[in-house]
């Protein structure tokens, strides 16, 4: 996936973009990547004259930084898509699938992640590649968006690509859109006559803004008496009357065609009381309803300059002078056709930025939504349970109730349990992955969380025959984060481990310290484990295992989701192993603390709990 193509030359001269634009598509692949399960993903822009660029790549891949801003042909690579198969978004590439033309192709130019080749047609081979091709509204390809070495180092089979292609749909959107507005600011960098337009945020982020601003800026900029400013691309831009000629829709679709026909040519039209200079065809068949109109409005001509950017006509700029002014110089038709020019890359940029801030306030709204509805949902449902299990209790310790009657109310009893739990599960995920409510960041030691754990935890496994060691580091391990989420998260991951062993089992928990200053949480059991299956969907919300002896024993499908949640927005991140009937072990991976942060190099004493023991070492 990471190319490095014959014919590659460095565009840092021309690169794509400011830091911010950079910063924003970075962490486009960054989401796309954790979206879908990938370890790394690389986004590429379609440049002119063919070319492809890096913009943006996440992942630990070598030499990233040295590839970005890095050129290369596109025609190469849509050879390469020949060999492919097209599952919705994406094309899939097996290494198996390439021809002998294009393996021949990238020999030698491709760099491959440093994964191993297992052999197993189940596993993903370093030469595989899944790639999106991203295309605007015409259809044209504007980016390519690359995902390379699942985390399970497993290939997926159509319907996981399908989950991923609907998964990335609007992070897909996301990037054509800001493909776009950075070419329209690209664009903005250049214009002349109507840069003073773009100064203002209100003309950036609103073409009607740009549309009222434009009129009163170039007003006085070309000598007119009125000017309108008429736009095709967008329905809801305005578009008044205000040259007050009164068209008529016919009148109207046949202006708009004949300034689609003066962008084509690149040259203005000039409307005159005696004829129509610039369109034969324009002249023809309207020529006596302008000159009437003209008159009528006391206009001596009107210039027609269309607005547009590339091959593409989004609108005229129709200025206007009144009787017994002077007449229009090939000069002054020449400079309209340049604010033509600016004023359309001005419009479209304005307008990409419409889209993308309406698109970015429909993802916020979805969002709030959801959250509004969990929190609304574990209120209402919170009450009328308390009614039935307070009924319920009573009726169990009723001497009235027969055994039939208290068998059914223990029934009840339970199930208001299991949806306690639920309710419960439901608010913390809902309270963990609300960007609104971001965590409370402070200094603590993970290691005293851990000893709390166990102490907590005790009781419940002692109760199941299960033995507890406390292993790792005795140190203090200083991590930046928010205590009461990482205590939920831990304590979730150990009664996990728990609940899914079995009497006489043994879990070990504790902490060790990385080279670079990470910490990392283990809690290591000899349970029932998980399938392989089972673990591409283990952090879905709700998700219950498809083992039949996981389903026997309680359980919410919450628990896992909630952890990987505060671990996201903690910066870290969750690695499970497991095998089916083999035990599973879960670690929680701590950025190192932030610069200017000193760990405490003290020891601290050890304390082993009742039933459990402190072993050296993890």
């Amino acid at each position: 996936m990471d190319q490095v193509r014959a014919g590659e030359r460095r565009t840092r001269d021309l690169s794509w973009g400011d830091a911010r634009a950079r910063a924003l598509m970075h962490a486009l692949a960054r989401d796309a990547a954790t979206r879908a399960g990938f370890r790394v993903c690389a986004i590429e822009v379609v440049r002119p004259k063919g070319l492809l660029e890096f913009v943006a790549i996440y992942g630990d891949m070598t030499s990233a930084d040295e590839r970005l801003g890095t050129a290369s042909r596109l025609a190469d690579m849509q050879m390469v898509f020949a060999d492919g198969e097209r599952i919705g978004h994406f094309i899939w590439i097996p290494d198996e699938s390439y021809s002998d033309s294009t393996r021949e192709l990238i020999d030698g130019v491709v760099a491959v992640p440093d994964i191993p080749s297992t052999g197993n047609p189940e596993d993903w081979h370093p030469m595989d590649m899944l790639v999106a091709q991203i295309a605007d509204e015409r259809g044209d390809l504007r980016a390519l968006l690359y995902l390379d070495v699942p985390a399970d180092l497993k290939r997926p089979d159509k319907d996981r690509v399908l989950e991923i292609s609907d998964a990335l749909s609007l992070t897909l959107r996301s990037v054509v859109t800001l493909v776009e507005r950075e070419e329209f600011a690209d664009h903005m960098r250049i214009i002349r006559a109507t840069r003073r337009l773009a100064r203002s945020n209100p003309a950036r982020h609103d073409v009607n803004h740009l549309l009222r601003e434009a009129r009163t800026t170039l007003l006085g900029a070309l000598s007119v008496d009125e000017l309108e400013i008429h736009v095709f691309l967008d329905q809801d831009a305005e578009s008044p009357d205000t040259l007050g000629l009164g068209m008529a829709p016919d009148v109207r679709q046949a202006l708009d065609e004949a300034a689609a026909r003066a962008w084509a040519n690149q040259r203005v039209l000039i409307i005159e009381t005696s004829r129509i200079w610039g369109d034969p065809e324009l002249d023809a068949t309207h020529a006596d309803w302008f000159s009437q109109a003209l008159e009528a409005a006391g206009f001596e001509a009107v210039v027609v300059a269309p607005v547009g950017v590339d091959d593409e006509v989004l609108g005229m700029l129709m200025a206007a002078r009144r009787t017994g002014s002077r007449r229009w110089t090939d000069g002054e038709g020449v400079a309209a056709l340049e604010l033509g020019h600016d004023l359309g890359r001005a419009i479209a940029n304005a307008h990409a930025t419409q889209r993308e801030r309406a698109l970015l306030e429909e993802l916020r709204e979805l969002e709030e939504a959801r959250h509004r509805f969990l929190r609304e949902l574990t209120h209402e449902i919170n009450n009328p349970m308390t009614v039935i299990a307070a009924n319920a209790e009573f009726l169990a310790a009723s001497e009235f109730a027969g055994d039939r009657d208290q068998r059914r109310a223990q029934a009840i009893l339970r199930g208001t349990e299991r949806l306690s739990d639920l309710l419960e599960g439901l608010a913390m995920l809902s309270r963990v992955s609300d960007p609104q409510h971001p965590p409370m960041m402070e200094r603590i030691d993970l290691v005293p969380i851990v000893d709390e754990t166990l102490a907590s935890m005790t009781a419940v496994a002692e109760k199941a025959s299960i033995t507890l060691h406390l292993v790792g580091e005795t140190h203090p391990a200083m991590v930046y984060a928010d205590a009461r989420e990482i205590a939920s998260a831990i304590i979730n991951l150990v009664d996990n481990a728990v609940k899914y062993s079995n009497p006489g089992d043994e879990i070990w928990l504790g902490v060790e310290r990385g080279l670079d200053g990470s910490i990392t949480f283990g809690c290591k059991d000899e349970g029932i484990g998980i399938s392989q299956a089972d673990q591409d969907r283990l952090f879905l919300p709700l998700f219950r295992s498809t083992n039949e002896e996981a389903l026997r024993r309680p359980g919410t499908g919450l628990g896992l989701g909630i952890v990987r949640e505060i671990m996201q927005r903690h910066g870290g991140s969750v690695e499970v192993e497991s095998r089916l009937g083999r035990g599973t072990c879960i670690r929680l991976h701590f950025p190192p603390m932030p610069q200017g942060e000193v760990r405490d190099p003290s020891r601290r004493s050890s304390s082993t709990q009742p039933g459990t023991s402190r072993v050296a070492g993890p």
